[in-house]
């Protein structure tokens, strides 16, 4: 028997035991064997089986399916990283894609079990515990959960078919029309129609306190305040749907606007409401200065740096699970631009200092520009003011979703990690790896 023959032996009984164990608690005499040793030894085998000079050992085929299976859940590149798979030194490297994940799974290492588990699946490679992995992290539709139940059926089939169990006797036709057809009526009865169901109110969510005015407009004066994940029911919209009118404790009505929120419930049925008029506007005092006689520009620079945070694992759509970092899934780079006083200013243009990027503030909330960080993401500056003359800037650095780029400080503030120990043992396993985000504030400094 070749060295290939004792890998798909070993790989069949493998499967077999895993379908086993999830349809009886009876178990066939190799079930006393470790699933891990039986992993582990198909790994060595997977090894042993290739070239003499191949030069990469278990542990770095590991290592170089895990990096393909992260770079594929950040490009989306099925072609790419089936090729990558291909130009590995292995005799089956679908093989090995799916004995990987289910070492990783097996081990709790979540962050690269989920990437390689989209990766066997987008590959069409499935094995019970892939199938499970991918049901109960949410990693699938219900389409695809369809197509991986099918896959792990089609395994315990041929299971079955590979170890033929005695067959059962034939029943006797009269055991096939034991049972009684349903009568007419009941098929053709008319059900009753079912209760209906209350539908919830549309309500509002935000990840970050906001300001609640008294209109749909930042020239409106501020009202309340929303807190972050306290819901707020919608009561009303404006006519272009871009600010909604809620409901605070107590009932007092206030507008909040509608990019800066999360939505929950039908909002399709939401009306507009009655707009209260805009407060009127003070004219400001202007000094008296001659004709055409230019204003100075201020020392040092126009807009200085005024913070840069990195967004914490649960504002980024992940949660904590003990010592264990589920990762979020937004990628997200928000700047936002504040006057002298601290309010926020439309219609300053930021600019991405590598991507030669630009976007103006208030196009996505007020005083709020945003960007798509990528993985490489990109270094921040104020390229021109309201009026659009160039300005001088403070520079927001290091704004990447790779984690090694990322120092232990933010790592911490944002609780992916602990310490130095932790947080070094994070960046080595890749954790996150091109899902983080970013929020940088700019302050005019006249």
């Amino acid at each position: 028997m070749d060295c290939i023959t004792h890998v798909e032996e070993l790989s069949l009984r493998s499967t077999s035991k895993s379908s086993f164990d999830v349809q009886s608690s009876r178990r066939p005499h190799f079930a006393r064997f470790s699933p891990i040793l039986i992993l582990l030894t198909l790994l060595w085998l997977l090894a042993a089986c290739g070239p003499s000079n191949a030069g990469a050992g278990t542990s770095d085929l590991t290592r170089a399916v895990q990096r393909i299976a992260l770079d594929y859940q950040s490009s989306n590149d099925l072609a790419a990283a089936r090729s990558a798979l291909e130009s590995l030194n292995a005799p089956n490297p679908n093989q090995l894609l799916v004995l990987v994940a289910e070492s990783a799974i097996s081990a709790g290492d979540f962050a690269n079990a989920d990437a390689l588990v989209r990766l066997a699946l987008a590959l069409g490679l499935s094995s019970n515990s892939i199938a499970r992995h991918a049901q109960s992290r949410g990693l699938i539709s219900q389409q695809v959960q369809a197509t991986v139940q099918s896959a792990a059926q089609d395994v315990a089939q041929t299971q079955s078919t590979a170890t033929p169990l005695p067959a059962e006797p034939t029943p006797a036709p009269e055991a096939a029309t034991a049972t009684p057809e349903p009568a007419p009526e009941a098929a053709t009865a008319t059900p009753e129609p079912p209760t209906a169901t209350p539908v919830a109110d549309p309500q509002v969510r935000t990840q970050s306190a906001m300001n609640v005015r008294g209109g749909p407009g930042t020239n409106y004066p501020v009202v309340g305040a929303l807190n972050p994940g306290v819901a707020a029911r919608i009561t009303g919209k404006n006519p272009s749907s871009d600010w909604w009118q809620i409901a605070l404790a107590g009932g007092t009505l206030g507008w909040v606007y509608g990019p800066l929120v999360e939505t929950s419930g039908d909002t399709g049925g939401v009306a507009v409401a009655e707009i209260p008029a805009p407060p009127a506007a003070t004219a400001t005092p202007v000094a008296a200065a001659p004709t055409n006689t230019p204003v100075p520009a201020p020392a040092g620079v126009d807009f200085r740096l005024e913070s840069q945070r990195l967004w914490d694992v649960v504002e980024n759509g992940g949660y904590l699970s003990g010592e264990s970092v589920n990762c979020g899934e937004k990628q997200e780079l928000n700047v936002i631009v504040l006057d002298v006083a601290g309010n926020r200013l439309d219609g300053v243009t930021v600019r991405g200092v590598y991507r030669n990027e630009f976007h103006v503030t208030g196009e996505k909330g007020p005083g709020l520009a945003q960007y798509d960080i990528n993985v490489d993401g990109d270094d921040i500056v104020v390229a021109k003011d309201t009026d659009g003359r160039e300005v001088s800037s403070d520079v927001a650095k290091g704004l990447t979703a790779k984690p090694w780029t990322i120092p232990h400080n933010y790592l911490i503030q944002g609780r992916f990690c602990k310490d130095t120990a932790s947080c070094d043992a994070f960046i080595k396993a890749n954790g996150c790896y091109g899902h983080f985000s970013w929020t940088v504030t700019f302050q005019r400094t006249y």
